[in-house]
């Protein structure tokens, strides 16, 4: 759905994902130049998921000066024909699709204190090692507390969605402040959920914000569809085919989730609309 002449792909794909063939990908695309960037392991919710996606913003930063550059899931599809798409971003140059959760960063405990066990703790699919993980991340900020150890104390962080849309200036940006980042966001949960946004909100791209007055309202801000409000645990709502008056009626570019295990219909239909 996004092969076109004026779109090139960026792909990392996860380096434990070994039945994927990229050679096979590369005969979908009839239009778009397609990429594939260095495969590296990445934990959701870890520092390794941040350097994923600073690796595919060094890699297409080095290619092209992009108009927009769209961080997209596996999940994410778009929900736009590509040149209604396309001409959107083209009349919004300069300006970011960043999402922020609140007014207000209230999760301090994620960014004051090491935490050098996040990737172990993620990574783990035994509960019992995942618990015992997640207790000695909880000890270990403990001891900082009691030690007086704080970091980060001079940063005014910012949160929300990871899936966004930001132009060249702000990739450059972003890249140019690589050692910053290691140095803030390692050895922190989440890290991809406030790294954008907290660069953002402390530079003049907070003057170049889509919507800025539309705290927490996903479509409106970074336009994307993602339905929370029937969400759980820490996942969206899986769009299904009732969904699709909704989806149809949407002012966002790009929706998410899509699932063909929970209904591959939705996005046979998406593809008839939109492609």
């Amino acid at each position: 759905m996004l092969d076109h002449p004026k779109n090139d792909i960026f792909i990392h794909m996860d380096a434990k994902n070994k039945s994927y063939n990229p050679d096979q990908t590369l005969t979908l695309v009839k239009h778009s130049r397609l990429f594939h960037i260095p495969r590296r392991k990445v934990t959701w919710g870890a520092y390794s998921q941040l350097e994923a996606v600073l690796s595919l913003f060094e890699y297409a930063a080095s290619t092209e000066h992009y108009e927009h550059y769209h961080i997209l899931s596996g999940a994410c599809l778009p929900i736009k024909k590509q040149d209604e798409l396309i001409d959107f971003f083209e009349h919004h140059h300069g300006i970011e699709f960043v999402c922020f959760e609140s007014e207000q960063f209230h999760e301090q405990w994620r960014v004051n204190y090491y935490q050098p066990f996040i990737e172990f703790q993620h990574r783990a699919k035994n509960p019992l090692v995942k618990l015992f993980f997640r207790v000695l991340s909880k000890i270990c900020r403990e001891l900082q507390k009691l030690l007086h150890i704080r970091r980060n104390k001079t940063v005014n962080f910012q949160k929300g969605e990871d899936w966004y849309s930001i132009s060249d200036e702000l990739v450059r940006y972003m890249l140019s402040k690589r050692d910053w980042i290691r140095k803030v966001f390692h050895d922190t949960p989440h890290p991809a959920e406030s790294c954008i946004h907290t660069l953002v909100i402390n530079s003049h791209f907070r003057n170049h914000l889509y919507n800025a007055e539309a705290i927490g309202d996903r479509e409106k801000s970074a336009v994307r569809l993602i339905d929370w409000s029937r969400g759980h645990d820490a996942h969206p709502h899986v769009f299904r085919m009732s969904d699709l008056e909704m989806i149809q009626n949407s002012k966002a570019m790009f929706a998410r989730k899509f699932m063909p295990s929970v209904d591959a219909e939705i996005i046979q239909k998406i593809k008839e609309l939109y492609s």
